[in-house]
């Protein structure tokens, strides 16, 4: 790899080192333009990447997706199932959290804000459908809007455990130091007792 050109610690690829982004999946490269060591690198593999609207409007649209399929399809398709009230709320905050940390799993860079944000967005719209739809089990209004921060809540962790899962750099071995000669105890008693002769 020539000397003006940087590693990306994501994929691997080689970029000029003015580069800000890998041009291959566009992971933040002004870490390693600073010259960080590996164990700074390994140190911030966990560190989110800056803040990307495109991962928020990706999140929100899967988001919406996935509450589509699970609480307005499937009840048409399985007559038994009716997700009113509560287990409404509880299939939305399972979904999220998985939502998000797939979106963070497939994505090149660390995106821990994205889908929090996102799932905000649809998880509003999500609550006043579940309302709406509700003519049995009908909650109230607190209830729905604690079922919106929780399912934002659950993004964020599931984003979190996206990355981890998607983390698999290894810890680099730390650098040998060269170990300090010692002297044997043979030469240090042979000193030793040079010197008591001399003083004799």
């Amino acid at each position: 790899m020539a000397a003006e050109e940087i590693e990306c610690h994501v994929c691997g690829a080689s970029n000029p080192k003015v580069s800000e982004r890998c041009r291959s999946c566009g992971a933040r490269l002004s870490e390693l333009a600073s010259e960080l060591s590996e164990e700074e690198v390994y140190a911030r593999r966990h560190q989110p990447d800056e803040f990307e609207l495109r991962w928020v409007f990706i999140s929100f649209g899967l988001f919406l997706v996935m509450a589509a399929l699970a609480v307005a399809l499937l009840p048409l398709i399985i007559s038994a199932y009716d997700p009113q009230g509560f287990p409404g709320i509880v299939i939305v905050i399972v979904l999220w959290f998985i939502g998000a940390g797939t979106i963070n799993y497939l994505s090149p860079g660390k995106n821990f804000l994205e889908p929090p944000v996102g799932g905000f967005l649809a998880a509003i719209l999500t609550m006043v459908y579940l309302s709406s739809i509700a003519d049995v089990y009908q909650l109230s209004t607190g209830a729905y809007v604690l079922g919106v921060l929780m399912a934002t809540m659950m993004a964020l962790m599931g984003a979190f455990v996206g990355n981890l899962l998607r983390s698999d750099d290894e810890k680099p071995a730390p650098k040998n130091k060269r170990p300090r000669p010692r002297r044997s105890r043979r030469v240090k008693a042979a000193g030793g007792a040079t010197g008591r002769a001399k003083s004799s």
